[in-house]
């Protein structure tokens, strides 16, 4: 059975988590961060509330490199805002800037590349998150299926025709506890296994 989740930013303000718990949500993967230098203003309070309500969380870095060299940085950036904590679930890349988009295939799939391999290295349970048009048209997917992917297709089917980690089926989902719209998604591993019986993710 498919587990469901969450993704959530600064930009769902304050999340009442006991409630968000009790509408049978399993997971949340919370952002972090976003470009070279920015923490998003609610990760903390919400890794912290989140875990003590006993939600499992992941997070991801919303990534804006358009080379190699920023890509390296971004993820020493993510390191360095996610190394206090305890994550349960996959540490991801959002790559889905409408300015990376312009790059040749190569290079934004370089950067992806990069990016995630300097998480890796750290000894983090990694994973790739983008639409399922750009994992088959932006992106030179071939090179990529060694990490894990949350595929983003808004509607009743994921085509994605390679394996999926987590789903993200709707950008407009209602979850008492949130105001307004919140992503949800739905989860096909038991990721916090995988990550505790690998001793990843600082667990």
């Amino acid at each position: 059975m498919p587990i469901p989740g969450i993704d959530v930013s600064e930009h769902q303000g304050n999340i009442n988590w006991p409630r968000v718990f009790k509408s049978g949500i399993k997971f949340a993967m919370i952002r972090s961060s976003y470009g070279d230098s920015n923490e998003d203003k609610m990760f903390k309070v919400n890794i912290k509330n989140a875990q003590e309500n006993g939600i499992l969380v992941g997070c991801y870095h919303y990534c804006y490199a358009t080379d190699v060299k920023s890509a390296k940085l971004e993820a020493n950036y993510f390191l360095n805002t996610i190394k206090d904590c305890k994550i349960e679930y996959p540490i991801a890349l959002d790559i889905e800037d409408p300015t990376q988009k312009k790059l040749s295939k190569k290079l934004i799939t370089e950067i992806a590349k990069t990016f995630l391999t300097t998480i890796a290295l750290s000894n983090y349970y990694v994973m790739i998150y983008s639409s399922r048009s750009w994992f088959s048209h932006v992106l030179d997917d071939d090179k990529l299926m060694k990490f894990d992917h949350w595929i983003a297709q808004w509607g009743p089917d994921n085509t994605y025709k390679g394996s999926t980690g987590i789903w993200q089926y709707s950008s407009e989902g209602k979850v008492d506890g949130i105001n307004g719209y919140v992503d949800l998604d739905y989860g096909y591993k038991n990721f916090d296994f995988i990550i505790k019986k690998n001793k990843l993710n600082n667990l």
